[in-house]
C-alpha cells in the first residue's frame, strides 16, 4: 500500500491500521525479549510485518517500545483481575484464579524485561481493582485494625508485580503459581502481625495479639512493636534479649529471618513456644512494611517423650554370646580382639578374622583372627575409621569379588560399624549378635589399651596430628532422629582442625574449628579452644556465652599471634532449628532437596582470640525442611588448589550433587573424594568436614 493510498483511508480506518501496527510491533518485540534476544528495528519490522520506518514512527527509541511493552502487560494484567473479580468466587478459589491468570500474563510478557521503565503507580493503578479482594483477604486472616488503604493498595502492587515476574522467570509457570498461592494462604490461620519498615504497628490478628501481648485490651496502629510484653527465651530455654527478638532483628538488619524458635512467658506463668518467620516486603528494593508469621509449636515439645521406651521393653528375651561387662571385667583389654575371635569361632566353627578400618578411612586392617585372611582390603567407603550403613551394600559386593564366599558381619554400635567380622562359608545370621556385642566391648576397651587404636594406623602418625585423632568424636552419630557425619584429611599429618558434636537434653551441639598454624602448636592450642567449649557447654551455657568462654580462654594464654575460628552450632529437633555463631569461620552451606545449595550468611564476628576481649557475638537461625543437609567446613576444603584456582564453594556444591544419596555420611564422603580428587598434590592443609542431615533419606 503506498504512501497515497493511506492517505485517501478514512481517519478511523487510519486509527485502526496503526493501533495494529503497534500492536503487532509490541508482540514480537515481547517474543524477542522472552527470547533473551537484543531488539532490532530490522528484526521486529520482519516479524511484526511492518516497515522499518512504522517501528521508529511508533517508538523512537528502545526506551519507549519497552515502555510499550510494559503498558501492554500491564492492560494484560488488568484484564486478567477484571475477569476473576467477575466471577464472584469464593475468596481462595479467586485468589487461586488471580495468581495464575497472572503469572500467565507474566509467562506471555517479559516483565523482568521492562520493569525498570514501568512507573510504579502505572502497576499501582491496575493493582486498584485488587482492593475489594484485598480486603476480603484482610478479614480472613482477621487483622484489626484494617491497614490503611494506601498500604493494601502497595501491598497489591507488589503481589501483581511479583506474579508477573514469577511468570517471566520461571520455566514452570503452573508450579511457581501454586508455591506463591500457597505462601499468601498458609500464613493466614497462624498469628499475623503487620508492621511498618521502622517496627511500627500497622495490623495484626489474634494469635499474634496473644502471642505479643497477652491480656491487652488495644494496642494503637502506629505504636513500636518489635518485642512482645513477656519473658523471651531460646528453645534451649536460655534468656533472649530484646535485640535477638526476630520482629527487631528483621527491622534492624533489614533482612528476613526465618525459623526462629522464642518461648513467650506471659505474666500468668503460662510458657508458649512459638516459629517466627519474618519477611521484609520490598517494591524496587525499598521495604514498605514487615509481615511476621507466628506458629504455635507448644506441643511439639512433647515429641522428646517419645524416644523413651517403655519399662521392660529394653531387656533381652535370650542370652547374648558375649557379656561385654564380664569381658571386660575378666579379660585383659590388650587380648580382648583375640577373645572375640574365639566366641566366634565356638560359635561357627569356622576361621574367623576380625577387622578395624584405618583412620583415613581409605583400608581395612586385620586386628586379629586367622593369618590367612589378607592383613589388609582396600575399603575407600568409610569415614575415618567408621563404615556407614549406606556403604555397606558396595563394600560387601567389593569383598565378594575378592574373596568369594566370605561372609561379612559389621560391628553395628549407634548407628556406624567400628569394624567387621569376616567368616568362611556360614550364614551371617550366626554372627550378628556377637558383632553387636563384640563393638561395645571394642569401644569401652579403646581406652585401656593402644592395641586396638594402634592397629588403625597404616603408618607413624605425628604428634600434631596424633593430639587431634584423640579430640573427635564418632565420625557417624544419630542425633535424634537425624545423622551427623564428619572427618579430617590429611588423618597422619598437620594438625589444627576439629570438630564436635553431642547430643543433650536441650538439643545437639555442632562445632567446627580451625586453629592457626601448623604442626604440635596448633594441635595443642586448638585443643584448648576445644576443651573451653566443652566447659562452656557442660555448665549450661548458651551458644553466645560459650564463643565468649573460648574467646577469654585463647586470650589468657597471652599468645597474640594464635586465633581460632569456629562455627558453633546448635540443633534442636523439635523445632526443626539450626542455630549458630560464626567466628570468621567459612560460613554454612545449606543444600536443599532440590539440589539448590545456599550459604548462610550471618553477622560477621571476629575469630576467637583475635583482639577484641569482649567481643559480642548473635546466633543466627534457620528452620529446616525435610530434605535439607547443613555442610560445616573448613578453609582446607575451599581454599584447596585445583587446576582452575581454588576448589570453592562451587567445587563442594558439584560434590554434594555428586553423592549417591542424601544421607549425611554419603554427602561428607563425595565431599572428602571430591577434594583429594581435585589435584594430584597432597593436602597441604587440614580438610574437615561436618554434615547434619536432620531427616535422613529411608
Amino acid at each position: 500500500m503506498n504512501r497515497r493510498s493511506i492517505e485517501d483511508q478514512p481517519a478511523p480506518a487510519r486509527r485502526a491500521d496503526a493501533r495494529r501496527s503497534r500492536g503487532a510491533i509490541v508482540a514480537a518485540a515481547a517474543r524477542e525479549l522472552k527470547g533473551g534476544r537484543r531488539l532490532s528495528a530490522r528484526q521486529l519490522a520482519a516479524a511484526a510485518q511492518v516497515s522499518r520506518s512504522t517501528v521508529y514512527r511508533h517508538f523512537a527509541s528502545e526506551d519507549d517500545l519497552l515502555r510499550g511493552v510494559g503498558e501492554a502487560t500491564l492492560e494484560a494484567a488488568r484484564a486478567a483481575i477484571r475477569r476473576t473479580l467477575e466471577e464472584e468466587r469464593p475468596l481462595f478459589a479467586a485468589l487461586r484464579g488471580l495468581v495464575n491468570r497472572l503469572v500467565e500474563v507474566g509467562d506471555e510478557h517479559p516483565f523482568d524485561a521492562v520493569a525498570q521503565v514501568v512507573a510504579g503507580d502505572a502497576v499501582d493503578e491496575v493493582a486498584h481493582e485488587l482492593l475489594p479482594l484485598a480486603e476480603r483477604l484482610g478479614r480472613a486472616a482477621d487483622l484489626a485494625p484494617a491497614p490503611p488503604p494506601e498500604w493494601v493498595r502497595t501491598a497489591a502492587g507488589h503481589l501483581v508485580e511479583a506474579c508477573l515476574g514469577l511468570g517471566s522467570r520461571e520455566h514452570d509457570s503452573s508450579a511457581a503459581a501454586e508455591s506463591f498461592f500457597h505462601a499468601i494462604t498458609d500464613p493466614l490461620d497462624r498469628g499475623l502481625v503487620l508492621l511498618d519498615p521502622e517496627g511500627r504497628l500497622i495490623s495484626f490478628n489474634s494469635p499474634a495479639r496473644q502471642a505479643l501481648i497477652p491480656g491487652a485490651e488495644a494496642v494503637e496502629a502506629g505504636k513500636p512493636l518489635t518485642v512482645p510484653t513477656v519473658e523471651m527465651m531460646y528453645e534451649e530455654g536460655s534468656a533472649c534479649p530484646p535485640d535477638a527478638y526476630p520482629l527487631r532483628l528483621a527491622v534492624q538488619a533489614g533482612e528476613d529471618v526465618v525459623g526462629a524458635v522464642r518461648g513467650h512467658r506471659s505474666p500468668s506463668g503460662d510458657l508458649r513456644w512459638f516459629s517466627i518467620d519474618v519477611r521484609l516486603l520490598r517494591r524496587t528494593d525499598a521495604p514498605y512494611g514487615v509481615v511476621g508469621i507466628y506458629s504455635d509449636v507448644t506441643e511439639h515439645r512433647r515429641a522428646e517423650l517419645s524416644y523413651l521406651r517403655p519399662p521392660g521393653e529394653l531387656a533381652r528375651a535370650s542370652p547374648v554370646p558375649l557379656d561385654v561387662a564380664r569381658a571386660l571385667d575378666e579379660v585383659p583389654a590388650p587380648l580382648l580382639p583375640e577373645q572375640i575371635i574365639a566366641e566366634a569361632m565356638r560359635l561357627v566353627g569356622v576361621p574367623v578374622a576380625l577387622y578395624v578400618v584405618d583412620i583415613d578411612g581409605s583400608h581395612l586392617l586385620r586386628l586379629a583372627g586367622a593369618e590367612h585372611f589378607p592383613a589388609r582390603l582396600r575399603a575407600p567407603l568409610a569415614l575415618g575409621p567408621e563404615l556407614a550403613e549406606d556403604g555397606i551394600p558396595e563394600l560387601r559386593a567389593r569383598l565378594e569379588g575378592e574373596l568369594p564366599g566370605v561372609a561379612m558381619v559389621p560391628m553395628w554400635l549407634r548407628g556406624r560399624a567400628l569394624g567387621l567380622l569376616l567368616a568362611l562359608r556360614v550364614p551371617e545370621e550366626r554372627l550378628l549378635e556377637l558383632a553387636r556385642q563384640a563393638a561395645a566391648a571394642i569401644e569401652l576397651a579403646g581406652g585401656y589399651t593402644d592395641v586396638i587404636d594402634g592397629a588403625r594406623r597404616r603408618k607413624e602418625m605425628n604428634p600434631a596430628a596424633e593430639i587431634q585423632q584423640s579430640l573427635l568424636p564418632p565420625r557417624i552419630t544419630r542425633l535424634g532422629a537425624g545423622e551427623v557425619g564428619g572427618s579430617v584429611l590429611p588423618s597422619y599429618d598437620v594438625g589444627g582442625d576439629w570438630f564436635d558434636y553431642v547430643e543433650n537434653r536441650d538439643g545437639a551441639w555442632i562445632a567446627i574449628a580451625d586453629a592457626a598454624g601448623k604442626g604440635p602448636v596448633a594441635g595443642g592450642l586448638g585443643s584448648v579452644a576445644l576443651a573451653a567449649l566443652r566447659a562452656a557447654r557442660r555448665n549450661e551455657s548458651t551458644l553466645e556465652e560459650a564463643a565468649q568462654t573460648i574467646n577469654e580462654t585463647i586470650h589468657a594464654m597471652e599468645m597474640p599471634e594464635f586465633f581460632v575460628t569456629a562455627v558453633l552450632a546448635r540443633w534442636e529437633a523439635v523445632y526443626s532449628v539450626f542455630s549458630w555463631v560464626n567466628c570468621g569461620h567459612p560460613p554454612p552451606l545449606l543444600c536443599r532437596s532440590d539440589g539448590t545449595v545456599e550459604e548462610l550468611s550471618s553477622q560477621p564476628a571476629l575469630p576467637l582470640g583475635l583482639l577484641d576481649l569482649k567481643q559480642r557475638f548473635r546466633r543466627s537461625q534457620r528452620r529446616l525442611e525435610a530434605g535439607d543437609r547443613v555442610v560445616l567446613y573448613s578453609d582446607g576444603i575451599s581454599m584447596r588448589p585445583t587446576r582452575e584456582g581454588r576448589f570453592g564453594r562451587e567445587g563442594i556444591a558439584e560434590a554434594i550433587k555428586s553423592a549417591p544419596r542424601a544421607s549425611a555420611t554419603a554427602t561428607a564422603r563425595a565431599i572428602q573424594e571430591a577434594v583429594v580428587n581435585a589435584s594430584s598434590e597432597e593436602l597441604r592443609d587440614d580438610a574437615a568436614v561436618v554434615v547434619l542431615a536432620p531427616f535422613p533419606p529411608d
